[in-house]
């Protein structure tokens, strides 16, 4: 708790009540909005997992999303992770 007995806390305290009283007391900040993802965002309904992979493998799917996007694809790095793993299980039976 404040010391009162301060003389330059009390300067300051009454300096601000002036100010209130001339302007009105400022209000409160709101709290930050949460940001809300869009609609179509994976966020959504896919699930973020963190896997480890050869750096050989990580350049080469960077480099294959890349070439798909400047030719005009609407994909990104998960698509193409999710589709390999699911014909990977596909083929194994499960």
């Amino acid at each position: 708790m404040a010391n009162l007995d301060d003389p330059k806390l009390l300067d300051q305290l009454k300096r601000q009540q002036g100010m209130d009283a001339v302007f009105g007391k400022a209000p409160a900040p709101a709290a930050p909005a949460k940001a809300k993802p869009a609609t179509t965002s994976k966020r959504g309904s896919w699930l973020m997992r963190a896997w480890y992979v050869q750096p050989e493998t990580a350049s080469r799917l960077r480099a294959y999303v890349n070439r798909q996007q400047e030719s005009g694809t609407n994909i990104d790095a998960s698509e193409v992770v999710d589709q390999a793993i699911a014909a990977w299980l596909d083929h194994q039976g499960t």
